[in-house]
């Protein structure tokens, strides 16, 4: 079995985004497009068809009337019925959000898909994110079972976590007061620690249905398969990339403490302006307007980062299966704009090679001669990828 190693699955995944055209963050920006314009179409659709789109609207406008929602609540009470009622909201709410997961599952399939070839240098085109589109009753069956799947072990997590405190709570206050608070956060770190082990139980199931073509229980048992002794790779994994998203909460705390100093500072000094509401609304604006530039700017910066961890956890879904994804493509360079990618060697390299060994264990063309065997100097390679790593 290849021998793993996550910051050369990282490495390996930057390096194929820069050969990728179109470029990743083009693609991610599609997908997450289409995603969230086809679940807001549900979404109206299914309010219009239930009524819950014009409950909303009548609701919001007696709060508005009224200024007070508990009459508010009386008023839509008496004009809807409780039949009426609770089919807007049971089916119009609980309905729409299923399907629109289930639409977003679909095209999340196809961008998994699209972040796998990547990864493998095939450069794939803006149309793979519609590949799981052929399948979709048994794509959108196999997502309807992972997430009733999570929800009841979930819900037996739950189960278990409340009686285990109820119990284990009673037992610590019987013998000493003081135990019942490690009682208390070991039975919470138990519950933490089986919804991390049940979101990642599933976590490849989207690959193979874009890579193999399973879905239903085939996929699911294989994804378990695949994952069995992998829980803690994978689960650091996703961990090195949290760096990323605490720099993104900094710097929108940063941001909003600046720009609350600031606006502040101009209130107190507007009590002294002859124009007081232009001393207010001048500041407000451009707060605002800062406060916009900053949310496209992060999530630009999304639209790098998301194909960098799929592509990542894609790699790592080759690795589960005895498939060496890094190596670079043969035959000099990555492929030209929307081109293929050279076809690659068929051979396996250890990614850790034993200290002092400079070959691989595969076979294969071997390294490129160094200094002392006459050849061009190696380029250094910098041991780390993120800067935390």
């Amino acid at each position: 079995m290849l021998e793993y190693d996550r910051i050369r699955l990282k490495q390996a995944a930057r390096q194929a985004m820069k050969a990728q055209r179109p470029h990743p963050m083009l693609v991610t920006f599609v997908f997450a497009a289409i995603g969230g314009i086809g679940g807001q179409i549900l979404t109206q659709i299914l309010g219009m068809v239930t009524g819950s789109t014009s409950l909303n609207t009548q609701y919001f406008q007696a709060v508005w009337e009224y200024g007070d929602t508990d009459t508010a609540l009386q008023y839509i009470l008496m004009a809807y019925g409780p039949q009426r009622l609770i089919f807007a909201l049971l089916v119009g709410g609980g309905l729409s959000t299923l399907l629109v997961a289930l639409w977003q599952g679909l095209m999340r399939v196809g961008y998994s898909g699209f972040c796998l070839d990547m990864a493998r240098r095939r450069q794939p085109q803006l149309e793979t994110l519609f590949r799981a589109f052929p399948q979709a009753g048994s794509v959108l069956l196999t997502q309807l079972l992972v997430f009733v799947f999570r929800f009841l072990w979930i819900l037996l997590l739950l189960v278990g976590y409340f009686v285990v405190g109820f119990v284990g709570g009673m037992v610590a206050d019987a013998i000493h007061v003081f135990l019942f608070v490690p009682v208390l956060l070991l039975d919470i770190a138990a519950l933490l620690l089986g919804i991390l082990w049940v979101t990642l139980r599933y976590e490849l199931v989207d690959f193979l249905i874009a890579d193999q073509g399973l879905t239903g229980m085939d996929a699911i048992r294989e994804s378990k398969r695949l994952m069995q002794g992998n829980y803690g790779r994978l689960f650091t994994l996703k961990l090195s990339f949290f760096g990323w998203y605490l720099l993104e909460i900094g710097v929108i705390l940063a941001f909003l403490i600046t720009g609350l100093l600031t606006f502040g500072l101009q209130l107190a000094n507007a009590a002294d302006s002859s124009d007081a509401l232009a001393a207010l609304v001048v500041p407000a604006l451009g707060f605002l307007a800062l406060f916009g530039l900053a949310c496209i700017a992060l999530s630009i910066f999304n639209l790098w980062l998301t194909p960098y961890i799929t592509g990542t956890v894609a790699l790592f879904y080759d690795w589960t299966q005895g498939i060496d994804s890094t190596l670079p493509p043969s035959g000099g360079g990555d492929g030209g704009w929307g081109q293929p990618a050279p076809p690659r060697p068929n051979t396996t390299y250890t990614w850790n090679p034993t200290p002092g060994q400079t070959s691989g264990t595969g076979i294969g063309p071997g390294p490129n001669p160094g200094p002392r065997d006459g050849g061009a100097p190696k380029p250094p390679r910098s041991p780390k990828d993120d800067p935390w790593d």
